[in-house]
């Protein structure tokens, strides 16, 4: 990538995901965001990195000055094939993942005609996209941001399906650990039900 400026990392939250990089000319600092670096990093961002970066065209009054896109001197990125290929599969998962809850809900509902879950799945996962979005958009702005713990909530209503499209499509909460060890605990929770209920169907009918 041309890069126009380059800078120092001065500040780096790797729990958020944001951090600030101060510009060998001497400017003010730019907010960066994690979406913003190039895909493939073989490590995490630290203080200290040289980054060459672009700035964002919108910038205003209000909002720090924030970097569009940014790659940090001196560290290694995955190839172009590794990461098609790695692009694939994942997909293929998620695809898989997505549908599973859907299928299996729609069963429930041909099964007992029961359409909670299959309603709750649709709309808590809609509800939950809107939501990462809104804390993606106020991340990048360094605004108030939506709690964890709501966007927990919607997931064990039904919206995890939504989360790991909002996760594959935002960039957003995808490599926090200890947020994904709960979304992941919440997935299993789900599987685990899904388990118990087909257990019941096929054997104990």
């Amino acid at each position: 990538m041309s890069a126009l400026y380059k800078g120092k990392l001065v500040l780096w939250k790797d729990d958020k995901g944001f951090g600030f990089v101060r510009p060998e000319t001497g400017e003010k600092d730019f907010f960066i965001h994690i979406s913003a670096l190039k895909k493939g990093m073989s490590r995490r961002p630290e203080v200290g990195d040289t980054v060459h970066f672009q700035p964002a065209i919108e910038t205003d009054a209000v909002t720090r000055r924030r970097i569009a896109h940014a790659v940090i001197e001196g560290i290694e990125y995955d190839s172009a094939e590794t990461a098609t290929g790695q692009t694939w599969f994942e997909d293929l998962l998620l695809k898989i993942l997505v549908a599973l809850p859907i299928l299996l809900s729609s069963y429930l509902l041909w099964k007992t005609t029961n359409p909670i879950p299959l309603v709750s799945y649709l709309f808590m996962s809609a509800l939950t996209i809107l939501y990462y979005a809104a804390d993606k958009h106020s991340a990048l702005r360094d605004r108030w941001r939506v709690p964890e713990i709501y966007l927990h909530c919607f997931e064990v209503l039904g919206g995890w399906p939504g989360a790991l499209l909002a996760q594959k499509e935002f960039r957003h909460k995808h490599k926090k650990t200890a947020y994904l060890r709960v979304f992941w605990g919440i997935v299993t929770l789900h599987g685990l039900c899904w388990l118990v209920f087909l257990y019941f169907d096929f054997f104990h009918p």
